[in-house]
């Protein structure tokens, strides 16, 4: 059985089509979808444009329906297409939102873990450009991120 709170009418299909094409030609017309950088660019400003309030009548679960029974993860090679993990995160159904958070939580606690009691790994995501940091900066910069 369906939900149908998560079906679109053809109105409302309309109306994200054109407001998605919109979005495309203003946005995003200098863009190249042959250029990595640019993808990733695309990529950004659809998952924003995702978030804010289009002013239509299509709501945000339809568009971005809420992680109900499962949260998986594929890693890929991206430059020879192997398949590396997947892990999924599933949610009993008598799992309170908390519940799932808490394993959410629980998830990205292993993994930092894992990374940070592990120095070949360390090693391999700083060679990487990726900056480890084992104690966190006491104050965060300006605007709220942490420097």
């Amino acid at each position: 059985m369906e939900d149908s709170r998560y079906q679109f009418s053809a109105e409302e299909m309309a109306q994200l089509i054109a407001a998605l094409g919109y979005f495309l030609e203003k946005e995003c017309n200098t863009l190249c979808m042959d250029d990595e950088e640019d993808r990733g660019t695309l990529a950004g400003k659809l998952a924003a444009w995702l978030m804010k309030d289009k002013n239509i009548t299509v709501s945000p679960e339809k568009l971005l329906p809420k992680a109900q029974y499962f949260l998986s993860f594929n890693v890929v090679d991206e430059t020879s297409g192997d398949h590396i993990i997947r892990l999924v995160l599933k949610r009993a159904r008598e799992m309170t939102d908390g519940d799932f958070l808490q394993m959410q939580n629980f998830f990205w606690v292993t993994v930092g873990r894992a990374i940070r009691d592990n120095q070949d790994i360390i090693r391999t995501l700083n060679a990487g450009g990726i900056v480890v940091e084992i104690d966190p900066p006491a104050q965060p910069a300006p605007g709220g991120a942490f420097a």
